[in-house]
């Protein structure tokens, strides 16, 4: 049996609190740097923090929480975009031995509702913009006790509901001992799948205290490295936080910054302009980032208004990206490297980081400290070697525990020996990189031969008239499937069905052809990672169809009556008020759980789907968010 093993030494396996893992480190900061500024709004940086204040307000508000009632394994949500006031949050419900839930500020109040009730939560932490949803949500919610807002504005706050001014002016109190426990879960967040309704990720202290040491280990080993020629150090680090802090990538790296002494950049939402001011007044040096936003990196004319002469390492990941977009990409920043990165909310963020040694615009790097991989044939799941393209499954103490209340859904992904199966193809090439194609369920089978969805749309986004694009495969007698796709022109572009066949046919085999034709829409639908929503584009060719009609535009409205009409249609005969029977005590410890009446309506490989959207949004109403 071949499996593959990282090449780095295994860090040991996290026995502290998150809490005590990332106070240690604020506590560092603040005795060598008692003024450090921890974090800055991007919108407004003359608002700002340091980390003594972090430390102070972060246990005042855990004293709240204690004083609430709200403290060892109570879920407290927060539905709060990305700010300064979401941190605190986060290491305050930490501090009170509490579990961590983010939702994304843009759920309806179903959506929001229906995460309220699945995890239990306490309480929800939310602001001004959400708080009318939030409070009609908490309606149907007998768990939550405790309703906190974020204020932008002097406007009163209904009765029974906390401002944060209230939280942090808290006097501080001793917070008993509890029975901490390793495997007790710490953060609670929702699958970013991109089908079915959302699920419950259970991370312990112990697999995100892992995950946060192999990311130190593999940072100080590689990444630090790579700044030989410049210099390098984190305490004058600056990094750009714009990815949604709810998501396990944006989660992930507002914990590095916090635990490395640095300091974050905090982006409410994603704004063409503010982003790149970003970069250019506070020397951002390094980007993590999703496609969507290196698309525009790569392919607005907006960005030459900027200096961005700072850049030097671009890390890629919550979905492939194409190599000639990558190229274009290191050809207009010459001084950059760019690579591509791989992970999932299950593994508690990365499994696969780049080296920074060069750019690499193929493979997602090398397996990080303490991962095993396998590479299993997709027909018959025997292991393959190197060079074989099958489904990758990997295995690390920082994988999840399970789905929360969803035993079956964990029993098809975390197999008994700990294996967790991703769903995505790859391959690990003799460097021990890993190069990831597409996911097992999106490739088109054409007269039994596989097409990857990715390798068309890369395809697709060189061509100088295309802006972006997505491929799926629809029925057909003679060849099984055929590949459509849908394409965003350029500013400008006249650009024809025919032109864009005859491109690809003059690149690819001929059973990868789009014989299912060329629709011209107004943008890709896509989650908040930036992952292709490729199942409304099917639902809308599969509408069009039915009604004769042939899709010209997919607008912002197509995409959110796309969204109500799938949420109308699977959650017509469920109250979720009424979906949950009497919890189980030991709901997050791993010894029991919620027991749903209609399991049926509420399993599901889903994820978050952000289901209200601004009609001004440049890119994807679902991307408005923060992350484009």
């Amino acid at each position: 049996m071949t499996i593959f093993k990282s090449e780095v030494p295994p860090v040991p396996t996290s026995t502290e609190s998150l809490q005590e893992k990332i106070l240690t480190s604020i506590f560092r900061r603040i005795d060598t740097h008692p003024e450090k500024i921890a974090l800055i709004c991007a919108e407004d940086p003359s608002i700002r923090i340091s980390y003594k204040q972090l430390n102070g307000y972060s246990a005042a508000a855990a004293s709240f929480l204690y004083q609430r009632g709200i403290g060892h394994l109570d879920v407290v949500c927060q539905v709060l975009p990305n700010s300064i006031e979401y941190v605190v949050f986060y290491l305050s419900v930490l501090r009170a031995g509490g579990i961590v839930s983010g939702a994304s500020a843009m759920f309806t109040d179903f959506e929001m509702q229906r995460q309220f009730l699945d995890s239990q939560s306490k309480c929800v932490i939310t602001n001004e913009e959400n708080l009318d949803r939030v409070l009609k949500a908490v309606n149907g919610c007998p768990k939550v006790t405790t309703v906190i807002c974020v204020r932008s504005t002097r406007k009163p706050l209904p009765k029974g509901v906390f401002s944060y001014e209230q939280v942090i002016s808290t006097p501080t109190v001793s917070i008993p001992k509890y029975p901490y426990n390793a495997e007790d879960t710490c953060v609670l967040p929702y699958s970013s799948g991109t089908t079915g309704s959302p699920k419950g990720v259970m991370l312990s202290h112990r697999t995100v205290g892992t995950m946060l040491s192999v990311l130190n280990d593999h940072f100080e080993r590689f990444f630090v490295p790579s700044f030989a020629d410049e210099g390098f150090s984190w305490a004058t680090e600056n990094f750009c936080l714009n990815l949604p802090f709810y998501h396990i990538y944006g989660y992930g790296l507002m914990n590095q910054v916090l635990l490395k002494g640095a300091t974050g950049v905090v982006l409410k939402k994603f704004d063409k302009a503010i982003y790149l001011r970003t970069i250019q007044d506070f020397k951002i040096r390094t980007l993590f980032l999703v496609p969507p936003i290196l698309l525009f990196l790569t392919k607005e004319k907006i960005t030459d208004n900027y200096d961005l002469s700072c850049i030097r390492n671009v890390v890629s990941g919550a979905a492939p990206v194409g190599e000639d977009l990558c190229k274009e990409f290191l050809k207009k920043f010459p001084k950059a490297k760019l690579a591509q990165a791989y992970g999932m909310t299950e593994c508690s963020m990365a499994c696969h980081l780049p080296k920074f040694e060069k750019s690499d615009v193929q493979s997602v790097g090398i397996l990080l400290s303490t991962f095993e991989q396998k590479i299993l044939d997709i027909s018959t799941g025997k292991p393959l070697g190197v060079n074989q393209r099958g489904e990758i499954v990997i295995r690390s103490p920082s994988i999840m525990k399970g789905y929360l209340n969803r035993p079956e859904a964990t029993a098809s992904t975390l197999d008994k020996d700990g294996w967790l199966h991703t769903g995505d193809i790859g391959f690990v090439n003799e460097r021990g990189e890993t190069t990831i194609v597409d996911r097992v369920k999106e490739l088109i089978k054409v007269k039994g031969l596989q097409v990857a969805p990715a390798e068309l749309e890369d395809l697709l986004q060189a061509h100088p008239d295309i802006f972006d694009a997505a491929v799926i495969g629809i029925p057909d007698e003679r060849t099984g499937e055929k590949p459509l796709a849908f394409v965003v022109r350029r500013e400008n572009s006249r650009l024809m069905e025919s032109q864009v066949q005859k491109y690809v046919e003059g690149k690819v085999s001929n059973y990868k052809w789009l014989a299912g034709g060329v629709r011209f829409v107004d943008e890709i639908p896509k989650s908040p990672s930036g992952k292709i929503l490729r199942r409304f584009l099917r639902d809308q060719f599969v509408q069009d169809k039915s009604s004769s009609n042939i899709v010209q535009s997919f607008s912002a409205a197509t995409f959110r009556r796309l969204v109500a009409q799938k949420n109308a249609n699977r959650d017509a005969n469920m109250n979720a008020s009424q979906a949950i029977e009497k919890p189980n005590n030991n709901i997050m410890n791993g010894r029991g759980g919620l027991t749903l009446k209609n399991e049926q309506g509420w399993n599901g490989s889903g994820g978050n789907l952000a289901t209200r959207s601004n009609n001004s949004a440049t890119f994807s109403p679902v991307l408005a968010e923060v992350s484009i």
